[in-house]
């Protein structure tokens, strides 16, 4: 085992951790809740295996609706953006969707903020649609979209700040 399959299980579980014990906790305006553990789908290597990344996804899913006592919104979510995943990619970044580690390291801006606008949204769409599963509750499905994206987007593009390499 090679200490990036290593660094890669520290975060899987770092993140998964945070989120359970941490930012489920947290309600902003009583209903906004950032959800940091898909920066781990999100930064997964571009070059990755998908079939990894989807099983990933399943587990970091359920996990968290176990640890959370979730309905399975969060398992069917991280699920299906894990699936679609490298539609995304080939969508947001064009030519540049095989470079690994392209998305931190040298694609341009509006390619990352179109990638990673599409992955919390889609993700947050798919996860209140199942939590509220009714057509009745379609304006709480896109008021709990439109703000915990926004909040979980801003959480992500931060954290995705710390990875950056500083150019000497």
């Amino acid at each position: 085992m090679n200490s990036d399959n290593l660094i890669s299980i520290f975060q899987f579980f770092l993140l998964l951790l945070l989120q359970a014990f941490l930012l489920n906790n947290i309600n902003f305006f009583g209903f906004i809740n950032p959800n940091i553990y898909l920066l781990y789908i999100i930064v997964y290597r571009l070059d990755g295996n998908p079939t990894l990344i989807i099983i990933l996804g399943f587990i970091m899913g359920i996990l968290l609706d176990l640890l959370s006592q979730g309905s399975g919104g969060h398992t069917i979510a991280t699920l299906t953006i894990a699936f679609i995943r490298p539609f995304i990619i080939r969508f947001s970044f064009g030519v540049n969707y095989d470079v690994p580690m392209g998305m931190i390291k040298g694609s341009l801006l509006n390619q990352r903020l179109l990638y990673l606008s599409m992955m919390v949204v889609i993700h947050h769409l798919i996860l209140y649609s199942v939590i509220f599963s009714s057509f009745e509750n379609i304006v709480n499905i896109l008021k709990n979209t439109l703000f915990t994206s926004f909040f979980t987007f801003i959480l992500v593009f931060v954290s995705l700040g710390l990875f950056k390499e500083k150019n000497d």
